[in-house]
């Protein structure tokens, strides 16, 4: 430090410093304004204001490096070397120009500082370049510590400097930046200066030919002027930079400006003329040329408004305007005033037009479509004369009040709405509340008080008042005060009094429906469970006993399956009078839904009293039931669950006594059945087998056997029906009869048909015969609108033709919706799948079924089969089947057949196909492996085929 203090004080002229600090000072503000330009030019027009820095800085650099020389005095003559002190200009330069190329072409603070670093060794570079070139009687050493700490202190300050010129910021930035630079300059040269030492060498003399001293301070102050010309160019350029800039986003407003205001004027719903002083149109939107009907190619042209009246003129619009309006369109007398005119055209439009004078002379007139507008003021200038004569002659009763004295006038319909002719009573208040019923008078006072105070805006309230005959009418009466005194005491009181007997008797019925079964005009399932609950609450706080008896009629499917849904609502009717009969006032029976009915015994302290009561309805409900010219028999079977002994919430009671109804049908029907927690394990090792259930259908733990189906005589082999078997894995073999049952109640046949499905058409698909398979179809699966699709994936997904699918289907399938269930048939029968209908003769309706819609094949039931050895009856009815099918195209099946005399039989009445344990019973497909592999197709049921010849 002692070094550069010396330097400074003893070595240099003391005007030189700080010569050379604003010398440097005022280049480096050159420097980096250029440098901000450069980075701020997205353009390549940066590559100048790079070039004008690198130049700046270069010139300041070398300036102030020399300005500094020509005062430094060591004691000895100094002449320079003009290379070298002109090349040191150029490194100056040069090494300025790539650290601003860098600085301009990178991001981020750390770029900033190698940049920086890189200018800094560039002005040592300068400087040490321009040291070569002095000479001197000696020669020169370097203290190294020095000059370390020199390049050190000069490459910071050149860091420091480019960060803060490269960040985003104002002038105080800048003057940081220019003042970091500056010490970077000023500081690398003095410290490095101080870092000399001159060795004296009187061998070595100043050159001749060295570099005049005048001639150096010469190349300073055209350098100076350089940097000075740089300024001011680069000032001049960021002027006219700006200037641009500011013109170009002028013209831009511009155009936004006069886009919104075009956009503006031709989205206006209103129409837009602006004219000057000499009549030329200056503005017209479109909305303006299309409700004057003006040419399109008058818009494009110069338009005058006088071209515009013309043209107005011509077309008679004006011709049923308003004298002013007509005199105006003719003479085009703006006036000084603003005015609007409306007026309908020969075209029955009517335009609101409105004009605004101008200073200038001119005017702004507007053109308003008032069409509709107009329309509509007509159409309630019409309502409210319809209203007025529909008050005069409509079905409300009008009244005037004078409240100060009580007197009232009332309209002729008033007084007919109570049988009344006008004038027969007296007209006043006190006739009104000597006819309103008791119960309401407290209501419609509390109404009327609080509108007379003001409280409401309107009295309206629905009460009863009394008719001529003493029968009572509902009425809505509604009222308004419409004279007040000056202390708001109410004066005169007007309304009208409408007749809802009719709405309140249908309110009534409704509510009456919402809570009653509509056939049987029994309570329904909600009232039912209300009143269990509330006679439970009651139990629980008083103490006694109840009965739930669940009802659920036997045979009733048979009903409607041989008479019809008619006569079967007739049964239910007459079932709900039998039951209704059998009970006490207090006692409630419902109807739950179907052929469910259930009884709350309100009172049951005697269990024998209970009983009696399910034997006497089961005997009620058993007596023939006439239907027609026949009688019908059904039964009824109840179960029985007592309150609270057996729950005492409703919900409990009633599922006990459903345990015991699904006992009691278990058990043979027509009977009755007392809850008992046994019945709770049974119900419970149901749930369990039903979850089994739902679990090996998921698993696919079930199996399938198959049924051969064989031509009559056993000739040939054409199919097998595929039949379900579940082997369970606690229980063992669980028979059909129990798991099918089971899924249909609970749901689960869905998915246990399309397992059974699913599974039969992919072992169908691997036999090496073309051999029908046939299975079973739910009516539940029939309630699946997209059955032919789910159908037509599963034989897609096993590879099965449809051809060789046929589905079975019994008929209630179709009667329980047959329009329905004939669309889905056809669109299966569309895909090739055979359609058979199972269980012929059962039903009531199977003529019918065949009639609309074209079997394949009709299977008869082994009911009559298996009879027709024993019951010429039955071998009648197999005869007229057979015959049916032929008659109408069908192939028939016979299912059942057990006995040889059976197949000779039917091989005599010529029956297309047979099935029954006879040809064999459903086994595993194992079992009839060479058949479906085709080893032997000719050699089925050998010995009934021997049998049968």
């Amino acid at each position: 430090m002692y070094h550069a203090l010396y330097c400074l004080t003893n070595e240099h002229t003391t005007w030189v410093v700080p010569v050379a600090a604003v010398v440097c000072w005022f280049s480096s503000l050159t420097t980096i304004h250029l440098l901000r330009q450069a980075r701020s030019d997205r353009t390549s027009g940066h590559l100048i204001w790079i070039v004008g820095a690198g130049t700046a800085a270069g010139i300041g650099i070398w300036s102030t490096h020399f300005i500094a020389m020509l005062g430094y005095d060591p004691g000895y003559g100094i002449s320079y070397d003009p290379t070298l002190t002109l090349l040191s200009l150029v490194v100056g330069a040069l090494a300025a120009g790539l650290a601003f190329t860098l600085a301009r072409c990178t991001a981020g603070r750390g770029a900033a500082a190698l940049s920086g670093i890189l200018l800094g060794l560039g002005i040592a570079a300068m400087h040490f370049t321009g040291m070569a070139g002095l000479r001197l009687p000696g020669v020169l050493t370097w203290h190294w510590p020095t000059l370390a700490a020199a390049l050190i202190l000069g490459c910071s300050f050149a860091a420091l400097a480019l960060m803060a010129a490269t960040r985003p910021g104002r002038r105080a930035i800048d003057c940081t930046a220019v003042t970091l630079l500056t010490g970077a300059i000023a500081s690398l040269h003095f410290l490095a200066m101080a870092a000399i030492e001159v060795v004296p060498d009187p061998g070595l003399a100043p050159e001749a030919d060295g570099f005049p001293r005048g001639m150096l301070a010469l190349g300073i102050a055209l350098g100076m002027l350089t940097v000075f010309a740089i300024s001011a160019l680069a000032l001049f350029a960021e002027h006219l930079r700006r200037t641009n800039r500011a013109l170009r986003e002028g013209k831009r407003l511009l155009r936004e400006r006069t886009a919104l205001l075009r956009t503006v004027l031709e989205t206006m719903d209103q129409g837009l003329m602006m004219v000057n002083a000499d009549g030329l149109v200056a503005v017209c939107n479109e909305r303006a040329g299309t409700l004057l009907g003006l040419p399109e190619d008058s818009m494009r042209a110069p338009l005058t408004f006088a071209a515009v009246r013309t043209d107005q003129i011509a077309r008679g619009r004006f011709d049923r305007a308003p004298e002013r309006l007509a005199a105006w369109a003719i003479h085009a007398r703006h006036g000084k005033d603003a005015h609007a005119f409306e007026h309908e055209g020969p075209d029955g439009t009517v335009l609101e037009i409105r004009t605004v004078p101008l200073p200038d002379g001119g005017a702004v007139l507007t053109f308003t479509d008032i069409t509709a507008r107009k329309r509509a003021e007509t159409r309630v200038a019409a309502s409210e004369a319809r209203l007025a004569l529909a008050l005069d002659a409509g079905s409300d009763g009008l009244w005037d009040c004078d409240l100060t004295t009580g007197e009232v006038w009332c309209s002729a319909r008033w007084w007919r709405i109570l049988g009344y002719e006008p004038g027969e009573m007296e007209p006043h208040a006190r006739t009104w509340r000597r006819l309103v019923h008791p119960e309401d008078v407290a209501e419609t006072d509390r109404v009327l008080a609080a509108h007379l105070d003001g409280r409401t805006d309107l009295y309206e309230v629905e009460h009863r008042m009394r008719r001529k005959d003493g029968t009572w009418a509902w009425l809505l009466t509604r009222g308004r005060v419409v004279t007040r005194a000056e202390d708001g005491t109410a004066l005169r009181f007007v309304g009208t009094q409408v007749d809802i007997s009719a709405r309140k008797e249908a309110e009534g019925q409704i509510a009456h429906m919402a809570r009653h079964d509509g056939l049987t005009d029994l309570p329904n399932r909600a009232v039912f469970y209300e009143r269990l609950d509330e006679r439970l609450d009651d139990l629980h706080q008083r103490g006694g006993k109840a009965a739930v008896l669940c009802l659920d009629l036997d045979r009733f499917k048979a009903v409607n399956d041989w008479h019809g849904h008619l006569a079967g609502d007739a049964v239910l009717r007459t079932v709900a009078q039998r039951i209704r009969r059998e009970l006490r006032p207090e006692d409630t029976v419902a109807r739950l839904g179907g052929d469910e009915f259930a009884v709350l015994m309100s009172e049951a302290g005697d269990p024998g009293a209970v009983e009696d009561l399910a034997r006497r309805l089961i005997a009620a409900v058993g007596a023939p039931v006439p239907v027609g010219y026949q009688e019908a028999t059904i039964g009824l079977s109840v179960g029985i669950a007592l309150a609270p002994e057996h729950g005492a919430l409703g919900e409990e009671v009633f599922q006990q006594a459903d345990l015991a109804l699904y006992r009691a049908k278990a058990e043979g029907r027509n009977t009755y059945r007392v809850f008992s927690p046994a019945m709770d394990a049974a119900a419970a090792e149901r749930r369990d087998l039903e979850s089994d259930l739902r679990r090996a259908i998921a698993n696919d733990e079930l199996s399938l056997h198959y049924q051969p189906q064989v031509t009559t005589g056993g000739r040939d082999l054409v199919g097998f029906e595929a039949l379900a078997r579940w082997s369970h894995p606690v229980r063992g073999m669980v028979p059909p009869s129990v798991f099918v049952p089971l899924a249909e109640e609970s749901g689960l046949i869905l998915a246990l048909g399309e397992w059974v499905l699913r599974a039969a058409c992919r072992e169908a698909a691997t036999w090496s015969r073309p051999l029908k398979i046939a299975v079973n179809l739910s009516p539940l699966q029939f309630q699946q609108a997209e059955l032919a699709e789910r159908v037509l994936a599963i034989l897609t997904e096993a590879g099965l033709s449809p051809r060789r699918l046929e589905l079975e289907i019994t008929e209630s399938v179709i009667i329980n919706d047959m329009a329905r269930a004939l669309h889905i048939l056809r669109r299966l029968k569309d895909l090739g799948i055979s359609i058979a209908m199972d269980d012929f003769g059962t039903g009531y309706s199977s003529l019918a079924t065949l009639q609309a819609f074209p079997f394949d094949k009709i299977k008869i039931d082994r009911a009559f089969v298996g009879h027709v050895e024993g019951s010429p009856q039955a071998a009648v009815i197999v005869k007229a089947v057979l015959g049916l099918g032929r008659s109408l195209g069908m192939g028939v099946v016979a299912e059942g057949v057990e006995t040889f005399d059976q197949m000779r039989f039917l091989t005599n009445e010529a029956c297309d196909e047979v099935q029954g344990y006879l040809i064999g019973k459903p086994q595993p497909i194992a079992s009839f492996a060479r058949y479906v592999r085709g080893d032997d197709p000719c050699a089925v049921l050998d010995e009934v085929r021997a049998s049968a010849a």
